[in-house]
């Protein structure tokens, strides 16, 4: 009976400390969103907003790979997981320059073409559907940002003025966020 009582005193320390480390994790994180203005934002908003400002402070970090979005800065660290069903994608068509990306960074991540409006037609390569047909405009860094449905194979067409690209994408959990291979000609 003893020993038993000393295992459940062990484990419900186990369970009190795992608490603790929670709630400090979760307060670290509330306190990193409220004080870069990300405080009640789901994490579409958070990445559509991040996608958008130019003036992050030095230190903050912010990437999203096909299961997370990770944010940071000098003190803190934390991720947050994508939403069922949903993949981001971050496109940044050229003319003349890029640069090789994976994942994309959200602040570091920046393209030829900035404040630039695109015809882009995305097309579900298994049913051949289209999942958008439209105009989307590239933000103040050069990127277009738009959440699709996971695990699709896509083909993705921008057309700009007389100039257009194609690529075909995938948005399963290991996939590629940023797109950087798509040369208008």
């Amino acid at each position: 009976m003893k020993r038993f009582i000393v295992l459940m005193g062990v484990i419900l320390g186990f369970i009190m400390i795992g608490v603790l480390v929670w709630q400090s994790d979760n307060s670290k994180q509330n306190t990193f969103l409220k004080s870069h203005n990300l405080e009640g934002l789901s994490i579409q908003e958070i990445v559509d907003y991040l996608e958008r400002k130019t003036d992050e402070p030095a230190g903050f970090k912010a990437s999203i790979t096909g299961t997370k979005l990770i944010l940071g800065d000098e003190f803190s660290s934390f991720d947050l997981a994508v939403p069922k069903g949903l993949f981001y994608l971050s496109f940044a068509p050229y003319v003349d320059q890029t640069h090789p990306c994976g994942n994309h960074n959200l602040v570091t991540c920046t393209g030829e073409l900035k404040s630039t409006v695109f015809q882009v037609t995305i097309t579900d390569l298994n049913t051949g559907t289209n999942i958008y047909d439209g105009s989307l405009r590239s933000s103040a860094k050069g990127f277009v940002g738009i959440w699709l449905p996971r695990g699709k194979t896509l083909r993705i067409t921008v057309r700009y003025g007389d100039l257009s690209a194609t690529s075909i994408v995938t948005t399963n959990y290991d996939s590629d966020t940023c797109l950087t291979t798509l040369r208008l000609n």
